[in-house]
């Protein structure tokens, strides 16, 4: 039964989960730009700095240096646009429910989700997309992440992360 539980817990399904209006026509409107390529509209919605690493308290070391450098300042969207909204994102985010946004415990959890927490509005929390897709190697290894907040009563993209790093 744990196990059950656990991997319902991994595979991103939103059990019971209740999303505002706001953040469900967010989110069609996000879907709608990213399968049109409207990059300039999805440029609107993002949070800058956008944060493009993740880590894992424990198992990650990287230092506050590395994890500034993998912020992007809205001067380089326009640099890095196609690498975020690349092909998988834009096949993939279409055809992806709302259903699978997670919410996440920003106080349960680590330092990457606790500086995401700092900057979204008091008494929200920050939501996840997380979608893996295949590849020639094993499962897990092909994936991104978008993390969500409002941010003055708008909701926003906080966090873009994939397996590889976005800027080098």
């Amino acid at each position: 039964m744990w196990l059950g539980l656990l991997l319902l817990g991994l595979c991103g399904t939103s059990f019971g989960q209740k999303l505002d209006k706001a953040f469900r026509s967010f989110y069609t409107g996000f879907q709608r730009n990213v399968a049109a390529q409207r990059l300039d509209a999805l440029q609107q919605v993002i949070y800058f700095p956008l944060q493009t690493m993740y880590w894992i308290d424990g198992m990650n070391s990287f230092s506050d240096e590395e994890k500034a450098n993998g912020l992007i300042q809205a001067d380089e969207f326009d640099q890095y646009a196609d690498t975020i909204f690349n092909d998988q994102v834009r096949r993939l985010i279409p055809e992806t429910d709302v259903s699978r946004i997670q919410q996440i415990d920003v106080e349960a959890s680590g330092d990457y989700y606790k500086r995401l927490g700092r900057l979204i509005d008091k008494g929200t929390t920050l939501l996840e997309l997380y979608c893996e897709y295949g590849g020639n190697s094993s499962v897990g290894d092909h994936y991104f992440g978008f993390v969500f907040g409002r941010v003055q009563g708008e909701y926003r993209v906080m966090a873009y992360y994939t397996s590889l790093r976005i800027k080098k």
